[in-house]
């Protein structure tokens, strides 16, 4: 009897290397667990990350807890430019934070978080700002923190490396034990704060280790493929053979038989300009990949191609060259 099974990543490497061994070495990498600036923006609409959770929980990206672990919120998926790991340090180092007490929490869909989409190389420039300020903030909470405790002024009081320190008397005092005290305190304003010189910068620019890598080599990262929910199904997408080609006519009744197909559903064209809207088509839902793979090769379908049938690609680039020639370029 044959068995249809969809193999994880990680399933995979563990078959490939078999009893064998692959051995690395790395730097200290932080736990992965998987706007703003109206601050402290909202409640979780889908579920708390560890940060919300935390004694001291200034906004939503970083909350630290009374022995002293600081959780930094990823919003941002990772797609291999290492942003899960780039937005944290940020923060992380605006805080002052000491980077092996840092963990990291992998946000899902939230509003709370402002834009999630992670393409363009957008992510550190639009939030750059936003996570130094975030880290800012809950340093200057757990500076008036120390300061009141010692009943000295707050500018007298400075941070190293998750601490406050009070210089002129020599006294010390850990996130942790700040952390209680300091979440009594107003959240400052984005005006009030005061950034880090970029000569007191710990991270930012110094080249660190993905907190990524050992799980990336090994096998053990949850890749966006590899996530399973209850009622899960597949999809597969036969598109038009031309761009802005729509479908003329469809018989999808070989592919509904195939075992595992449980509908077709037919994909509205895009209305130009194309930009991000999905091309068109017809999606084959299926209980398995196999199984939508299959009845995708069963769908007889009749495309109108539109007017890009007759485009030909080398006549563009002959167009192309001659306007280049003719500028003297």
């Amino acid at each position: 009897m044959s068995q249809i099974e969809n193999v994880s990543r990680r399933k995979f490497l563990k078959g490939v290397f078999g009893a064998g061994a692959l051995i690395l070495t790395v730097r200290y990498i932080p736990t992965v667990r998987y706007i703003p600036p109206m601050w402290a923006q909202g409640q979780s609409t889908n579920g708390q990350t560890e940060a919300d959770r935390a004694t001291l929980h200034p906004n939503v990206f970083v909350g630290i807890q009374q022995d002293g672990t600081v959780c930094i919120v990823a919003h941002r998926s990772e797609m291999g430019t290492v942003i899960r790991t780039s937005l944290p340090l940020v923060l992380a180092d605006e805080l002052d934070a000491d980077w092996k007490r840092v963990t990291i929490d992998q946000a899902i869909g939230d509003k709370r978080y402002g834009d999630q989409n992670t393409d363009g190389s957008q992510s550190v420039r639009r939030f750059y700002d936003t996570m130094r300020e975030c880290g800012a903030a809950a340093r200057s909470m757990l500076i008036q923190a120390a300061a009141l405790q010692w009943n000295v002024p707050a500018l007298d009081c400075s941070t190293e490396l998750h601490a406050v320190v009070h210089k002129a008397t020599g006294r010390r005092a850990g996130y942790g034990e700040l952390a209680t005290a300091a979440a009594r305190l107003t959240v400052p304003k984005k005006e009030q704060l005061q950034l880090k010189k970029s000569s007191e910068w710990r991270y930012i620019g110094k080249g660190m280790t993905s907190v990524d890598l050992e799980k990336l080599c090994t096998g053990k990262a949850m890749y966006g493929m590899d996530a399973r929910v209850d009622g899960m199904v597949y999809a597969s997408i036969e598109h038009p053979p031309v761009f802005g080609g729509k479908i003329k006519s469809l018989d999808d009744q070989e592919a509904l038989k195939v075992a595992g197909v449980r509908q077709t559903v037919s994909i509205d064209p895009f209305k130009p300009p194309a930009a991000f809207q999905p091309l068109g088509g017809v999606a084959v839902i299926a209980d398995n990949t196999w199984a939508a793979f299959q009845g995708r090769k069963k769908l007889k379908i009749t495309w109108d191609n539109g007017p890009n049938e007759s485009y030909d690609s080398s006549n563009t680039r002959k167009s192309s060259r001659k306007l280049r020639t003719s500028r003297g370029s």
